[in-house]
């Protein structure tokens, strides 16, 4: 299941104008499963939540439990995004910074996370994970050129911000997991994927 960050969504937060808290949820990237209207799913917020009593301390699933909880960083980042204020250049420029400084952040933790995996025995395991890091890697390096052209620039780099967005709504948060029989089959035994997944739709939309 495709689960991701819908890109219109996220585009929306530069919308000029339109006045809502800087705290309003956003949702996030290429895994996800939130119909619109969706409130983040309780507990997906990229912490270890596998019922290992459940499973026996299967090895694998908490694996897929901790590659999961990567992409569920991005979501719950991409779920606390700023709505740019675009009513003066100034506040389009600050909360334009904040809205990238969140999804650089979440970025970063689900890297770490995804680089810290150790090794499965799982043929395509390492694959799989090398993809999504190198994926994951480069929409935060993009993230940061915008807010590096953000700062030196002001609102006119607003353009970068959208672009980003954009980049952000096409990843496919849980890459090509789904691909890897043994990964997919400890994915449905996993609470993280099981919420990041629970909608049925694979992405995740915002109001």
């Amino acid at each position: 299941m495709r689960v991701g960050v819908a890109g219109g969504i996220l585009g929306a937060a530069l919308l000029a104008g339109c006045g809502q808290p800087e705290t309003s949820p956003r949702q996030a990237d290429r895994p996800s499963g939130l119909a619109s209207g969706d409130p983040v799913p309780s507990g997906v917020t990229g912490g270890d939540s596998t019922d290992r009593g459940s499973t026996g301390g299967d090895e694998l699933v908490a694996w897929v439990d901790e590659y999961c909880g990567a992409a569920a960083d991005v979501v719950d980042a991409a779920s606390r995004i700023p709505v740019i204020d675009a009513s003066t250049p100034e506040r389009t420029s600050a909360t334009a910074g904040r809205l990238l400084t969140v999804m650089i952040g979440g970025l970063d933790n689900a890297l770490e996370r995804l680089r810290s995996l150790g090794e499965t025995g799982v043929d395509g395991a390492e694959r799989v994970r090398t993809s999504t890091v190198e994926a994951y890697g480069r929409v935060r390096d993009q993230a940061a050129g915008a807010k590096r052209a953000l700062d030196r620039r002001g609102a006119e780099a607003v353009g970068a911000v959208r672009a980003t967005l954009d980049r952000v709504g096409g990843l496919d948060l849980l890459g090509d997991l789904e691909r890897v029989p043994e990964l997919r089959d400890a994915g449905t035994r996993s609470d993280t994927c099981g919420r990041l997944t629970a909608w049925g739709n694979g992405r995740i939309a915002g109001r």
